[in-house]
């Protein structure tokens, strides 16, 4: 097969330090142009990554014949424009998430990939670890019994209050669009039920934004989760399980880059322990798989078109609940 020809619109930190180099490691896939507005920023990304093109326009990008992918990594509030400029040209397009802050927007973005055979994505790498899959068969296995209680939660410190565009309303920020949401799409994930039962509270800055979020939820089986996300506290990005015989943890669930890759699934199970180590590059293991679904023309299996829109549903519901 030959070899994938990436675009990149954006030059958001996570494109220069994750997924560039993700794609740079991926095997048959070469980036072969970038586009941004700022002009600087972008001369310095083709340097740096030996990008041959650079456009000013996204359209220019997006309008070259030589690109048969993109990967979008603009504010919230743009991706659906662009993603739909980029699949109405035939694109195929990984858009980092949330990919639509509306559910109408990405059933309008995936008809539109259907009627013109592309894939599109949406840019959850921590799916792509084999932790995830690993802690799924071992929930289905039974080994902590039926689970009970999930809880879910991501946290950083903001570093820059004032410029960080994710203090924006405008452009779909706060907590919980920017890391509360991998909690909602991992609770997904590991139980596959949609709540019957929605309940969220923000704290919020003058701005607006929400700045720490809690939210619960309750599913058809029984099952209760939690999430909670800010932007205050130390770097935090775990899951814990409670089930009816035993518990489990993975206390890197979403970053394992900064574990050195390595996903970790501590679980006790009729009062044994057991420790269960999964290494790989969340990032790369999410360009192989989206390379792979345009090979198949199918959306790989632990993020299909269903599971999609499920998480943009349940994104719009508890946004709506927060402001």
């Amino acid at each position: 097969m030959k070899k994938l020809r990436w675009g990149i619109i954006g030059a958001a930190n996570i494109a220069k330090k994750q997924v560039i180099p993700a794609i740079q490691q991926a095997s048959d896939a070469e980036i072969i142009a970038i586009a941004s507005r700022s002009g600087e920023r972008v001369q310095q990304f083709a340097s740096n990554f030996n990008i041959p093109n650079i456009y000013n326009t996204y359209e220019e990008l997006i309008e070259s014949p030589e690109v048969d992918a993109v990967y979008l990594a603009l504010p919230n509030t743009h991706h659906k424009k662009w993603a739909l400029a980029a699949i109405q040209a035939k694109k195929h397009v990984l858009c980092e998430k949330p990919i639509v802050l509306q559910a109408s927007d990405l059933q309008e973005l995936q008809s539109e990939s259907r009627k013109h055979g592309v894939i599109l994505m949406e840019a959850f790498m921590y799916r792509f670890h084999p932790q995830m899959a690993k802690a799924k068969e071992l929930l289905k296995q039974g080994v902590i019994g039926d689970v009970l209680t999930i809880r879910s939660r991501f946290h950083f410190t903001m570093e820059d209050w004032d410029n960080d565009i994710r203090m924006n309303p405008n452009l779909g920020g706060g907590a919980f669009n920017d890391i509360g949401c991998y909690p909602l799409n991992a609770i997904h994930y590991l139980i596959e039920e949609s709540p019957i039962n929605v309940q969220a509270l923000a704290g919020k800055s003058d701005k607006q934004v929400d700045t720490h979020v809690a939210v619960q939820l309750n599913y058809p089986s029984g099952i209760l989760a939690q999430i909670d996300a800010s932007f205050y506290a130390p770097m935090t990005h775990a899951i814990d399980i409670i089930g009816t015989k035993g518990t489990m943890q993975l206390p890197f669930a979403f970053r394992s880059d900064l574990n050195n890759h390595e996903g970790i699934i501590q679980y006790e199970s009729n009062n044994e322990s057991y420790i269960i180590t999964e290494s790989a590059n969340a990032y790369v293991e999410q360009i192989k798989a989206f390379q792979l679904a345009i090979q198949n023309n199918e959306l790989p299996l632990n993020y299909t078109a269903a599971q999609m829109l499920q998480q943009a549903i349940e994104l719009e519901k508890i946004n709506q609940l927060l402001h």
